[in-house]
């Protein structure tokens, strides 16, 4: 078995532990399709089938990375349209594209808890389950690691 193949599997499991010990039954994992997760990166609501893959989502152990892949999806229709159609010399349209969606990245991520929660919430979960799922995962795989030193 790969070292990768091997750190994912007990990320997952780590996850699994955490959402069985704070009493979630989360369901099936439901990824959506890459049309639907677009308008999820654009803040559209998924249907409920997908409300377990939201938890994972909002929970896992790359859920800032996620946050980070969504907002730069947002990110780049705006900066785009600042490339191809504002007047002036190409270097600086590219220059105050990347400036401004820079700035614009910077603001929103700030906001990853918020954000994240938000999602939990319409997606049917209760408020505060993100932080807390998170840190008992984080605390599962931590005694995992532990375990496996031994």
């Amino acid at each position: 078995m790969e070292v990768g193949a091997t750190k994912h599997g007990e990320r997952a499991r780590a996850w699994r532990e955490a959402v069985d010990s704070l009493g979630v039954e989360p369901g099936p994992i439901t990824r959506p399709d890459p049309v639907r997760w677009v308008w999820y990166a654009f803040w559209g609501p998924l249907p409920q089938r997908h409300s377990a893959w939201v938890l994972y989502d909002a929970t896992c152990s790359t859920w800032v990375l996620r946050h980070v892949a969504r907002l730069l999806t947002v990110a780049v229709v705006p900066v785009a349209v600042v490339v191809l159609f504002l007047p002036g010399a190409l270097h600086v349209r590219v220059l105050t594209a990347v400036v401004a969606g820079l700035g614009g990245f910077l603001f929103a991520a700030v906001w990853v808890n918020e954000a994240t929660e938000q999602r939990l919430t319409r997606a049917g979960w209760r408020t505060g389950i993100g932080p807390e799922l998170r840190q008992r995962r984080s605390d599962v795989e931590e005694w995992l690691a532990r375990v496996r030193r031994l």
